[in-house]
């Protein structure tokens, strides 16, 4: 069966800034929030088409993605947490004003962290980490990306638990959770939070850890931006070495053996928890692997489109050994296609390992149970996308990205605290699986987006089928469609509910930000 694509599309907000019109909006609302502003004292911390016009750009563009690269009437960038607080009041003080929060601006989904009616409140300035070595944290600023961060920290000759991406923010990846290479020995980069500064919705300076608001503690953990604006997070270190890494690559015919290998690999977490991997089914164009391998392009010639399927093993041995147990069943796969394994740092590795940008991007995520039987529907339905996908738009990359979630991982959150996603629930051995597409192509997104869906929920069909649904959804690989916070358990939706009405009882993050998930928008548990 073939995924069709359907005239019915979400209404999604996609403008690129190569349209730009110097021209400011007539809305009087968009006055009164200027004038609001200017009146804090942000007057050169604002942007608009026609004031600090370069600045205005070149922050829309600086988005990785095409997808959310709306053009909001104006960007705010405040350059430490008292800008943060006056930004906040202006703007909730300015009648009928919404606006959208950014930190590195790296999820996709359009409306998630910039805003078209309204004005961005952007925290791209303050990027700053800093490490004490008499307490052994490391605090961190929202807008900061994590190569940086790991930069900064490996020639302290300390690290953190963070992203795996070089471009991901910090304040996404870690108010809603946040998967990490250390996630098999720590949990979840939020369970290494230790305290948090917070900029309420009323323009209150304050901080949340285990003795000081210690209900807002516990639900910034994954709770996302429902309960204020995250200004800097405390972070747990511990000492930097390197890693063994690298990707090897597979022909399709290797599927069922990496499937055995990798069931095999997420049942030996709980007693060997010393590699992180990422299985990886992937189709892109000669393009694209020629750019993602360094090749340089002959620019006379027209770009090589033709799309190629493989399976990649991304592959991180935290202990930098090469002859590692844990992954040697995968090493033992025949006929690789390539070994990029290799000796190397932490913030080298993210450095390098970067997605491609500029193009417009869906992502959905699933979890069900370690069972073969969802795992082999997994590859059949990414063959049919290739399929699919492919003949409309030549070009793109389509990619499965199967992720090992084994009890062990709820057990570690819990032992750190607890946290928002409620894997403690979770009795069985499960896969985390994010499904993502990409193109350029003119139109894309609104081809792509009803056959990628059908496809998830294909997917999601069959896992209920054969009773290997898993009630949790990954809030930072969701699609705005998806409703992650519904997913972790009544408890924690109600400890949710419970801090956003005592923290914001006006309800400023669930009525006046629009992007990001919701918990007002959650049914409350009986």
């Amino acid at each position: 069966m073939a995924f069709a694509a359907s005239k019915e599309v979400a209404d999604r907000v996609k403008l690129s800034s190569a349209l730009k019109h110097d021209r400011e909006s007539e809305s009087d609302v968009f006055q009164a929030a200027v004038k609001n502003l200017e009146a804090a004292g942000l007057r050169d911390a604002l942007y608009t088409p026609t004031r600090q016009t370069a600045a205005f750009y070149e922050r829309i563009d600086s988005y990785w993605s095409l997808t959310p690269r709306a053009r909001p009437w104006a960007i705010v960038q405040p350059r430490n947490t008292e800008e943060v607080s006056k930004a906040l009041t202006a703007l909730v003080a300015t009648d009928g004003c919404q606006f959208a929060i950014r930190s590195g601006g790296h999820t996709c989904y359009p409306g998630s962290n910039n805003i078209k009616d309204g004005i961005t409140l952007d925290l791209g300035l303050m990027d700053a980490t800093e490490y004490n070595p008499d307490t052994k944290l490391a605090s961190i600023q929202p807008g900061g990306r994590w190569t940086n961060v790991y930069n900064y920290l490996e020639n302290l000759g300390v690290m953190v638990a963070g992203g795996r991406e070089g471009l991901v923010g910090v304040g996404g990846l870690l108010t809603g959770g946040g998967k990490t290479y250390y996630t098999c020995r720590v949990g979840f980069a939020c369970d290494q939070v230790v305290n948090y500064e917070i900029v309420l919705a009323n323009g209150t300076i304050t901080t949340a850890n285990e003795s000081v608001n210690p209900d807002l503690f516990r639900v910034l953990k994954g709770g996302s931006s429902n309960f204020g604006i995250v200004t800097r997070f405390d972070m747990k270190t511990f000492p930097a070495h390197d890693v063994y890494d690298g990707i090897v690559t597979f022909p399709p015919s290797s599927t069922h053996a990496i499937i055995d290998a990798f069931i095999d690999f997420t049942q030996q977490l709980h007693v060997k928890p010393d590699a992180h991997i990422l299985a990886m089914w992937v189709s892109m164009s000669q393009r694209d692997i020629a750019l993602l391998n360094g090749i340089a392009l002959d620019p006379t010639q027209p770009p090589d489109l033709t799309m190629v399927s493989m399976v990649n093993m991304i592959m991180t041995q935290l202990d930098d050994k090469e002859e590692s147990k844990s992954l040697e069943k995968f090493m033992s796969v025949p006929n690789p296609i390539s070994n990029t394994m290799r000796h190397t740092s932490l913030a080298k590795k993210v450095a390098g390992f970067l997605l491609p940008s500029n193009r417009e991007d869906i992502w959905f995520s699933l979890t069900y149970k370690l069972d073969k039987r969802i795992i082999e529907k997994t590859t059949e339905i990414y063959d049919k996308l290739v399929a699919d996908i492919s003949e409309y738009s030549p070009g793109c990359v389509i990619q499965m990205v199967l992720q090992p979630l084994p009890t062990s991982f709820g057990q570690h959150s819990a032992a750190c605290g607890g946290n928002m996603f409620g894997l403690e629930r979770i009795t069985d051995d499960s896969v985390l699986l994010i499904a993502a597409v990409e193109g350029s192509t003119p139109g894309f997104y609104d081809m792509a987006f009803p056959i990628f869906k059908a496809a998830v929920d294909e997917l999601e069909g069959f896992a209920k089928s054969v009773g290997g649904d898993v009630e949790f959804r990954y809030l930072n690989y969701c699609d705005g469609s998806q409703n992650p916070l519904g997913t972790y358990g009544a408890e924690n939706i109600l400890r949710m509910k419970a801090a956003a009405a005592k923290y914001d009882p006006t309800g400023v993050f669930q009525t006046k930000v629009p992007g990001g998930f919701k918990i007002s928008k959650v049914e409350t548990p009986e």
